[in-house]
């Protein structure tokens, strides 16, 4: 029997076993009873013979149970007995029984996905095009492009090193090279596609070629960095987050597992007491959380999540052996945002985890960042700075505030257009979420003012980090319809060696950004010290 055989076997048993079984749980009858335990032991064999011991246990535990029920002829186990302990079980067994084995699904690099590494473009460009421009911009994000104009050399690259995107030049016309190579790339990593052609035709031509995208031609840095950033390449560098809140570890092992292989980043907690700071620690899109817990009940945690106002919009799915709809039905009233029964099969996991914490996402960007820059906007951006500075406190970290204003910013919207102003923003937006961590917290603070709070920084650091930002922006060719033109920023730093509160980080790194500017613009200040 192959591997993919007797996957589909014991998933057919287990199914089984969660129909009889929950049959058994509404009623009990002793010929059900013994119909089930010959179930039961039929998958015990075949997760023997598959070297399946984290299932064994489980599966041997459950069959127990039932023989100490049916050799009581006399008696019956109660109603209690069956909705807590066989369900139970039966919940663990069924659902166990239907998932892939941990260490047989791909293991995710987290730190290439989260931009821990550089990040590389390969560029298809006509001959006569002069790419240095480009690429000296792009470089200003972060972004290493390197330039191949040869098919083969084209294929070779992508075999010795996968890129973040290929971005090609087209017209679409039959002999095309790079829409022969399409479907090799596409496989491979993005292809994004450029041309002046954007009509219907070349629209659906790209589709049918693979590409996630179809860009103005001349290109323009800041299409690519928009492109980057969001839709699905943006979810690639940053993974959709899931926090797996079971008591039973094995079982948020596989959650994990099958979320891990497409790509969305877990994390598992097993005491509700510690959700709280998880949540604040990882930041999660979705929390999928068991229903029935020893020290409390999904209920009762979901309750507690939605009290913290900053909270409160966070998707939750249970995950529970409850089949009863008047129950399910109960905590959908409650806010709850979804309800999975156990055992649920990895396909259903799947789309329904991804697609409430992708729609969160979304969501969530639209109330918390600025209409404008898709920074955070200032109220969230206070609220976030406040949990930063308790964990900060709590962990006994470092922890930096940067005041970032740009100069000359009112000169620039008379002398080139309100637009050209806008778009000036626009641009440092996309140049800081490139250049800093994920875990920085970055935001439009008012006007052509910017914060950025820097975790785990010291101010030295900070100061380091801010001047090297602030030389590269000013690299940037900032586009405008009556011409380019170059602009800078001053920036003022504080930190919580100095300040003692949120209101004083903020007070210290404002005074800091006035002396900037007083001393000239175009330069860093920090807290004396």
């Amino acid at each position: 029997m192959s591997q993919h055989q007797a996957f589909k076997q014991r998933v057919h048993l287990a199914q089984e076993i969660d129909r009889i079984g929950h049959m058994l749980v509404t009623r009990w009858e002793r010929p059900l009873a013994a119909h089930l335990l010959s179930l039961i032991l039929r998958l015990e064999d075949l997760v023997r013979e598959q070297d399946l011991n984290e299932i064994t246990g489980e599966i041997q535990t459950l069959s127990r149970l039932l023989q100490g029920w049916i050799q009581q002829p006399q008696s019956q186990p109660s109603e209690n007995e069956r909705y807590n302990r066989l369900r139970h079980h039966l919940g663990l067994v069924s659902q166990l029984g239907m998932m892939e084995r941990k260490d047989g699904l791909p293991e995710i690099d987290y730190d290439n996905l989260l931009g821990g590494g550089l990040v590389t473009l390969y560029l298809w460009l006509p001959q006569d095009v002069d790419a240095t421009p480009l690429i000296q911009q792009l470089s200003c994000y972060g972004i290493h492009a390197k330039v191949i104009q040869q098919a083969a050399k084209l294929a070779q690259a992508l075999q010795d090193k996968a890129p973040e995107a290929v971005v090609a030049f087209t017209e679409f016309a039959a002999n095309d090279p790079i829409l022969l190579l399409a479907p090799t790339i596409s496989s491979i990593c993005p292809l994004i596609l450029t041309s002046p052609l954007h009509d219907f035709q070349a629209r659906l031509a790209a589709v049918r070629a693979g590409a996630g995208s179809l860009l103005d031609w001349p290109l323009q840095a800041h299409q690519l960095i928009d492109q980057l950033s969001f839709g699905d390449l943006g979810e690639k560098r940053e993974p959709l987050r899931v926090l797996i809140v079971e008591d039973m570890e094995s079982l948020a092992g596989l959650y994990s597992s099958v979320l891990n292989a497409q790509g969305v980043e877990t994390r598992e907690e097993t005491q509700p007491e510690r959700v709280l700071e998880m949540i604040e620690q990882f930041r999660p899109d979705l929390i999928l959380m068991d229903m029935y817990m020893p020290q409390c009940s999904g209920m009762e945690l979901a309750k507690v999540i939605r009290q913290q106002r900053l909270l409160d919009g966070i998707p939750v799915v249970f995950l529970s052996v409850e089949k009863r709809q008047a129950v399910q039905l109960d905590a959908l009233t409650l806010g709850i945002d979804g309800f999975l029964t156990k055992p649920v099969a990895p396909e259903e996991l799947i789309v329904t985890v991804i697609n409430r914490a992708r729609r969160y996402r979304k969501l969530r960007s639209y109330i918390i960042n600025d209409s404008l820059t898709g920074l955070l906007n200032h109220s969230h951006l206070h609220g976030q700075l406040e949990y930063s500075i308790q964990r900060a406190r709590r962990e006994q970290r470092a922890l930096s505030l940067a005041m970032l204003d740009l100069d000359f910013f009112k000169a620039i919207n008379d002398s080139h257009g309100h637009p050209a102003g806008d778009e000036l923003l626009i641009n440092l937006a996309r140049f800081l979420k490139e250049r800093l961590r994920s875990s920085d917290l970055v935001g439009r603070y008012g006007g052509e003012e910017f914060a950025i709070v820097l975790p785990g920084t010291s101010q030295q650091q900070a100061l380091e980090l801010m001047d090297q930002l602030r030389q590269d922006f000013s690299q940037i060719q900032q586009r405008a319809p009556d011409g380019d033109f170059r602009q800078t920023f001053s920036v003022g730093i504080s930190s919580l060696a100095s300040a003692g509160s949120s209101t004083e980080l903020v007070q210290q790194a404002d005074e800091m950004l006035y002396l900037a500017k007083a001393n000239g613009r175009n330069r860093v200040e920090t807290m004396p010290g």
